[in-house]
């Protein structure tokens, strides 16, 4: 199983993410809190900028991205396939 290490920018913690897992849900298992909402990729409170590193979305493409700037990634919904850098800025606004 391969882990890989998520980095908040610029000067937040570092936390690891297991193979398959969730960035929001690897972060709350460590107790590193970051925002978050509904957890479904709905609301968008759990959004951030990546700034580095490669994810996927398992249940394909999240509805609630579409319009946002490049980069911003749903950590409730993403799964790290490389080790990542991002960053917590102001929630975006999401058109629902």
């Amino acid at each position: 199983m391969m882990n890989f290490k998520i980095e908040i920018l610029p000067d937040g913690p570092t936390f690891t993410a297991e193979s398959g897992e969730t960035v929001l849900r690897a972060a709350l298992r460590q107790a590193v809190e970051l925002p978050n909402g509904c957890r479904s990729g709905h609301c968008g409170a759990c959004a951030v900028t990546l700034k580095g590193g490669m994810i996927h979305y398992p249940s394909g493409m999240i509805e609630a991205l579409h319009g946002q700037p490049a980069g911003t990634c749903l950590t409730c919904q993403a799964v790290a396939h490389s080790d990542l850098a991002i960053e917590i800025g102001p929630p975006p606004t999401l058109t629902l």
